[in-house]
């Protein structure tokens, strides 16, 4: 995504953008929609042009508990600072980029794909109360109910059950 100077000179509010997928390669992820709906604000400050908005996806994802396919929608709260002080520059800080003053554009694509991998949830979970696969049988348990009767758990302290009893 291009940004210009002389576009972030005067400022915006709420600037909407259609960003194409195949332009942020971003790997291992798969979306539900050709595009990414990005909403940006620019205002000029002392240390450069602070950008806030968001971003909203559509992310295809498979449930970490039955495996099954489903659409997760990721809105994204981007916050950003373009400056040509290098003073502000930090390794912990990824949310300032060098914009020199003789560069009449930058690109930020970069930093939408990084932040997009970001949002990805450690554990995916195709709603609150998905009951997963059946440890026996394997069958999807949202789907239907299956028959399996030993589920029972082994843990390492059956064999101390004797001792309690005595």
């Amino acid at each position: 995504m291009q940004l210009f100077r002389s576009e972030l000179q005067f400022g915006f509010e709420k600037k909407c953008t259609l960003i194409p997928i195949k332009s942020l390669d971003v790997p291992n992820l798969k979306f539900g929609k050709p595009d990414i709906h990005c909403e940006l604000s620019c205002k000029q400050e002392n240390q450069g042009f602070k950008l806030t908005g968001n971003l909203s996806c559509n992310l295809l994802m498979n449930c970490d508990r039955c495996l099954t396919e489903f659409q997760n929608n990721q809105d994204i709260l981007i916050k950003l600072i373009l400056t040509s002080r290098n003073d502000l520059l930090s390794e912990e800080n990824d949310e300032i980029i060098l914009f020199p003053e003789e560069m009449k554009e930058i690109d930020i694509t970069h930093f939408i794909r990084d932040s997009i991998q970001l949002s990805n949830p450690i554990k995916t979970v195709c709603k609150i109360s998905c009951k997963g696969l059946c440890s026996i049988c394997g069958i999807n348990l949202n789907m239907k109910s299956c028959s399996c009767t030993s589920r029972t758990r082994y843990t390492p302290f059956d064999n101390l059950d004797h001792l309690i009893s005595n």
